[in-house]
């Protein structure tokens, strides 16, 4: 895994970053899948939040790692 952090220490600050699903056998060579953390204002459960068009959400158990953003 190497530069890929476990999903167990990714930021839950809603900070973006890349993230490595558990259905991708190997990590990503691009980013292809960037999400946030959040939280449900009502029931209080967090979730990954993931761009795209539609949003998805997934939880832990669907993420295998996490990468920061790559900045220029």
């Amino acid at each position: 895994m190497s530069g890929w952090a476990s999903v167990a220490t990714a930021p839950r600050d809603g900070t973006p970053v890349i993230l490595w699903m558990i259905a991708d056998e190997l990590p990503p060579e691009i980013p292809l899948t960037v999400g946030f953390w959040t939280l449900h204002p009502k029931a209080g459960i967090g979730y990954w939040r993931l761009f795209g068009d539609p949003p998805r959400f997934c939880s832990d158990r669907q993420i295998q790692g996490w990468k920061p953003l790559l900045t220029g």
